[in-house]
């Protein structure tokens, strides 16, 4: 039987799978969303000023310090109190108003945050820009590793490459917190930030693929629960710690225990198809079964095609899409005894053997497993077909938009009156109940129009606070109106994010779906590294920012609707399947059962640049 079909026999959501999706989940996203946004805390710049001069100074001779030694600077907010400066002091305050920066250092409040990067190293006044550097720095890391690692898995299988990238992230992470300074620190977070995509990425690819589509929808949403958990138990971290140090420790060392579930966690049945490698993907599968307490056919996979059939195909057709043409004319007994007892001693039919499907050779086709060396991908395979092209680039486009305003917003939280830890809390409880809207609407209505109308939304809802007042003519003050409805446009960016990661799950087939992701992700890790830059722009126009984010999303909505609907549809293997997805002229997928002279259907211009 098909994959998908040996799934549901299986459980779909059984056990065995519920056992490793969590374990997946809790390594993959809880921890990464730690490592993604503890700058938050690690870098927090508190109240400050400059450190008084040693006694004998000028300010012995005042008893109140803070009037008579800082001078006043203009409120942040217009209409605020003047407040005493946290980077200059007077030259002498008795002597005229000449002021000189915080020559002698600064002393820090640190009841609120603790010790930090930025009371270590005094990234404050002058040097406040390089925690925001060291962020960009972090997601140009995140940024490299969404391309090394979706080729590298897609190449070397998800598992070895993600416990990899987990334990080298433990290390780097484990080395930053004991960084002498902060270029050190930038560049150990660099390497942690590429490792985040090794596992994070990876994640979400195993998860999608454990699952048929009935179930793919809800797991894969479901999923980005557990980053929405990690957001809001961060500042519970950092609250109770209260020293970067400390904290960079805690949120680097708890994935040392992923060294117990090695063997629990399988390979990816469907890249060990997609490679050809069926006798793992058979115990896989037999290994779920035994686990759930289900009994079913050895072997499973290839139970409905045993070769019991006399039906011959045309190998010319077949080797159109093998190119092994001259290898087939030239097969013997000796020279090749597996592919010899694949054409059954006839090089210009072949005829399926025991153990042997459609969609089993079509896999072994498209990877050239059989036929000698086994075919790499690389990122020339996202646009080498019109309809890949346009799924690469408009995925491209949706990540870039999704992660401008997401981090956009997020790095926005301080416009929210109060504890700034309740207020970090806050930013990541609005995506839990995103996230089970977005499980609603995929299993209901589809991918593409819930991604569509989440994006709209949200940019109707990001322009929307750029025209309400900061209070009615009667005084009364509507920032907490701008709160909600900026909070809402992250509601609905959060839901689109989630969304985009199934969909583009569900739309790159399975021998490029971690390079197509990757690409995916790269784009989403420049739109993290512009976001700060567009929120600089209200220097200039207040408006500004909101204004280019809510027109972003709107026209990523409208993006996406050339892309076809994947609900309910099977995950595409191949190339050729995901062409056929795009060009909808049938309703079964390649890999479904039909014999090659209807299953290969490649014509001339689906192949060229």
């Amino acid at each position: 039987m098909e994959l998908d079909d040996a799934l549901k026999s299986l459980g779909d959501f059984g056990r065995y799978q519920t056992i490793v999706y969590v374990l997946i989940c809790l390594v993959g996203q809880l921890t990464q969303s730690w490592h993604m946004l503890a700058i938050g805390f690690l870098g927090a710049v508190p109240e400050h000023h400059c450190q008084i001069p040693p006694v004998g100074g000028p300010a012995d001779d005042v008893g109140d310090p803070w009037n008579h030694y800082y001078p006043l600077e203009p409120g942040k907010v217009d209409g605020e109190d003047p407040v005493n400066s946290s980077c200059s002091r007077y030259v002498n305050f008795t002597a005229g108003n000449a002021t000189e920066g915080c020559t002698d250092g600064w002393i820090y409040d640190e009841e609120l945050y603790g010790k930090t990067i930025a009371t270590e190293w005094n990234l404050v006044c002058d040097e406040k820009g390089k925690v925001d550097l060291s962020m960009s720095i972090f997601m140009g890391g995140v940024m490299v590793g969404s391309l090394v690692f979706g080729q590298l898995s897609d190449r070397y299988g998800r598992k070895p490459i993600w416990f990899i990238s987990i334990w080298a992230q433990i290390a780097f992470g484990v080395a930053v917190a004991f960084s002498p300074n902060y270029w050190t620190f930038v560049a150990l977070r660099f390497f942690v930030g590429v490792f985040e995509q090794g596992i994070d990425l990876t994640s979400y690819v195993m998860v999608t693929e454990m699952f048929t589509p009935s179930k793919r929808g809800p797991a894969g949403i479901l999923l980005t629960v557990f980053w929405a958990s990690g957001i809001m138990s961060l500042p519970g971290l950092a609250y109770l710690l209260k020293d970067w140090v400390y904290l960079q420790l805690a949120i680097s060392l708890p994935n040392i225990l992923t060294v117990f579930i090695i063997a629990a966690i399988p390979e990816s049945t469907r890249w060990l198809l997609s490679r050809g490698k069926i006798d793992q993907a058979e115990a896989n599968l037999q290994r779920i079964a035994k686990f759930n307490g289900k009994e079913i056919p050895s072997p499973i996979l290839s139970q409905a095609h045993q070769a019991n059939t006399s039906t011959n195909y045309d190998i010319w057709t077949l080797s159109r899409r093998t190119k092994v043409n001259a290898k087939l004319r030239q097969v013997s007994a000796a020279s090749d005894p597996d592919l010899y007892d694949l054409t059954n001693g006839d090089t210009k039919t072949l005829t399926l053997v025991e153990g042997y499907s459609i969609a089993s050779m079509d896999a072994l086709s498209e990877s050239d497993a059989v036929f000698g060396a086994e075919k790499h991908f690389t990122l020339l395979d996202l646009i080498r077909t019109r309809n890949m092209r346009k799924l690469t680039i408009i995925m491209a486009f949706v990540w870039f938009v999704n992660s401008v305003i997401y981090y956009g917003l997020s790095l926005n939280t301080d416009s929210l009156a109060g504890d700034p830890y309740l207020n970090f809390f806050i930013s990541g409880a609005v995506e839990v109940p995103a996230y089970f809207v977005a499980a609603g609407l995929i299993r209901c209505v589809g991918r593409r129009l819930p991604l569509c109308a989440c994006h709209i939304i949200g940019g109707i809802a990001c322009i929307a606070t750029v025209f309400i007042p900061a209070e009615t003519e009667g005084g009364t003050d509507l920032s907490p109106v701008i709160v909600t409805v900026a909070m809402a446009g992250k509601f609905c960016i959060s839901a689109s994010y989630a969304i985009v990661f199934l969909y583009a799950s569900e739309l790159f087939p399975t021998v490029i779906r971690n390079l197509g992701l990757g690409v995916s992700s790269f784009s989403s890790r420049v739109g993290g590294i512009v976001a700060p830059f567009l929120l600089a722009l209200d220097v200039y126009e207040v408006w500004l920012p909101m204004t280019i984010f809510g027109t972003l999303s709107i026209l990523a909505g409208f993006s996406v609707l050339p892309l076809p609907e994947t609900l309910g549809r099977t995950q595409p293997q191949t190339i050729q399947d995901a062409e056929a997805l795009h060009r909808r002229t049938r309703s079964k997928l390649a890999s479904d059962k039909l014999p090659f002279s209807a299953h290969i259907n490649l014509e001339d211009n689906d192949t060229k640049l």
